[in-house]
């Protein structure tokens, strides 16, 4: 199985695993006040004022360091580079995406990838002259890489590498296809598009003894009139039926 066609693969259990292992709100609490937690919810998405406060914190709070977020892109792009036209991980908002969960869910990943990121540069550096991971190579970061990127790193001196490389690769196959140019451009998913329905085929109906009332294909099966919205009296008639 070529790389594009594993990552599609991984996505169906990875990807879901790490949005069901984890919490659905933040440990960290907001202080609001009963009064207003109690109010109607406002605004676009009807968000309740904790709720609000909740990601003006997020939204005006950062967790990693410059350095940390540009090591977490890179190894994202490891993970999903963007190859035959689909796009790279960070092309997706990876580093973003890493940090808001960070800031929302800091007891499932804070300490996670911060102390991986730690052990990874302590890693590089003594396999390579003192360097930090992002200042490595790409050849030096994938010997690094491939010692902790597959099961086999369990029950070694990789295994807490392997451990925190299967976090983030979990977040980035998250980040990736939740995204609207990894579900388009890498799965080529487009959603709900409107088309034109004919009616169920003649063949199927005659296979069950069915057919159309003729009286009714005008109405229901007119493609002239697809653009049109029903309407209806008090009694439930179709006003627009002729």
């Amino acid at each position: 199985m070529d790389r594009r066609k594993t990552l599609k693969t991984l996505f169906a259990g990875t990807a879901i695993a790490a949005i069901a292992g984890g919490t659905t709100s933040c440990e960290q609490t907001d202080t609001v006040d009963a009064a207003s937690v109690a109010s109607e919810p406002t605004g676009y998405g009807l968000r309740l004022p904790h709720e609000i406060a909740h990601d003006q914190r997020i939204a005006n709070s950062d967790f990693f360091t410059a350095d940390e977020l540009a090591t977490i892109g890179i190894l994202g792009n490891i993970i999903a580079p963007g190859e035959d036209g689909e796009p790279s991980a960070t092309e997706t908002g990876l580093e973003e995406f890493v940090e808001f969960m960070a800031l929302d869910q800091p007891d499932n990943h804070q300490t996670k990838l911060r102390g991986g990121l730690a052990w990874l540069n302590i890693e590089s550096a003594r396999r390579f002259e003192g360097k930090t991971f992002a200042e490595l190579s790409p050849e030096q970061r994938i010997e690094i890489v491939d010692d902790i990127a597959y099961p086999e790193a369990e029950g070694t001196p990789m295994e807490v590498g392997a451990r925190f490389f299967d976090h983030l690769r979990s977040l980035t196959l998250t980040c990736y296809f939740t995204s609207r140019k990894g579900m388009m451009d890498a799965l080529g998913y487009q959603g709900n598009q409107p088309n034109v329905w004919d009616g169920v085929p003649e063949d199927v109906m005659a296979k069950h003894g069915m057919e159309y009332d003729p009286k009714y294909l005008p109405m229901y099966v007119n493609q002239e009139r697809r653009a049109e919205i029903a309407q209806w009296d008090d009694d439930k008639n179709l006003l627009n039926n002729a």
